[in-house]
Formats: C-alpha cells, sequence, structure tokens
C-alpha cells in the first residue's frame, strides 16, 4: 500500500493544516451567532416602543443560560428566573444558523404551571408541550442564500422577531388564563 487512490483522503492531506484552520472558527462563529439571537432584544423592544404591542404592561427581555431565551413577557406575570415568558431559545454551545442550530419559539415555564388552558389541535403554529415548555415549536428556516454578505441578515432578523410575535399573539392570551390575569 504505497499509493493513496481516495481522491477525498489525498484533498485532506495536501490541505490538512487550512482545513484544521477553517474549523476552528466555529467556535467563533457561534459566539457570533448567540450575539445576533441576544440582539433581537433591541428588535423587540423597538417593537414595543412603535406600538405593534400596545399593551405597556409587555416588556422585551433576555435570559442568559447554556439554553438563552430572548423574547416577550407581561411585567405582571411572575419575574423570577423560572417565571413565564413567550421565547426564542437557542443552544449556546451549538449556535449556529438553522438548518445546522437548533431553534425553537413558544412559551417558556421552568417553574411549571397548575393548569394550561391549551389543546394543542387549536394551535397548530405551536403544537409540542413538555418539561418547561407548554407549546413550543422547532424553527428550521434558514437565512436566505448568502447571508453572510452585505446587511443579507436583516430579513431573517426580521422573520425572527415576526416569528416572536406570532408566538406571542397566539400563547401570551393562555398564559394569562393559567396564571388568573383579569384580562382573560
Amino acid at each position: 500500500m504505497n499509493r493513496i487512490e481516495d481522491e477525498r483522503i489525498r484533498f485532506y492531506l495536501e490541505h490538512q493544516a487550512r482545513i484544521r484552520e477553517w474549523a476552528a472558527l466555529e467556535d467563533e462563529v457561534q459566539r457570533f451567532v448567540h450575539r445576533f439571537y441576544r440582539s433581537l432584544q433591541h428588535d423587540l423592544g423597538a417593537t414595543l416602543r412603535d406600538g405593534r404591542i400596545s399593551d405597556d404592561d409587555v416588556e422585551s427581555f433576555f435570559a442568559e443560560s447554556d439554553w438563552p431565551r430572548v423574547g416577550l413577557r407581561r411585567q405582571s406575570w411572575p419575574q423570577d428566573n423560572e417565571g413565564p415568558g413567550v421565547a426564542m431559545e437557542w443552544s449556546r454551545k451549538k449556535a449556529l444558523f438553522p438548518p445546522h442550530g437548533h431553534l425553537c419559539f413558544g412559551v417558556r415555564w421552568r417553574a411549571g404551571f397548575k393548569s394550561w388552558p391549551y389543546d394543542k389541535s387549536d394551535h397548530p403554529g405551536s403544537p409540542k408541550g413538555g418539561g418547561g415548555w407548554p407549546a413550543y415549536r422547532y424553527f428550521r428556516e434558514a437565512p436566505k442564500d448568502k447571508y453572510w454578505k452585505g446587511d443579507n441578515l436583516k430579513d431573517y432578523r426580521k422573520t425572527l422577531v415576526e416569528e416572536i410575535l406570532v408566538a406571542w399573539n397566539e400563547l401570551a392570551p393562555l398564559v394569562d388564563k393559567a396564571i388568573g390575569d383579569p384580562r382573560t
């Protein structure tokens, strides 16, 4: 066995140093994607200020953890880390844009809930539930082609904010009802 027949192996051996250099960039890319997702809190705040949600009790929030969240919640809802929020969540350790990254939209309520007024069949947009997520759905829409050029992430940013707003409109009334908010 004196000859390497497999073209892929020859390519790897020829470019091994460069391939390792490129692979090492993944950590930096994950940090960038995390900062990008975190920055959506600013966009949500702007949405509140421009009146797209006309309730003064609503605020944007960011929760740091291994599974960070950015989203909306009412100031009248329980405010500790266990309290409810309608949010987008991602893995801090594997923060990449879809289809490689993991995004989830829905109600995150770590402390749980005594009753959840939710029939999954009535809400096909957020059909799942379990653990600290009474209702959620995965999001697999990737940014548009060549999103890394210029300001092409702008459209993806708008898409993510809209997804949070759709989840808010569908699920916040259910949280209100679950905690006995007088609005319901």
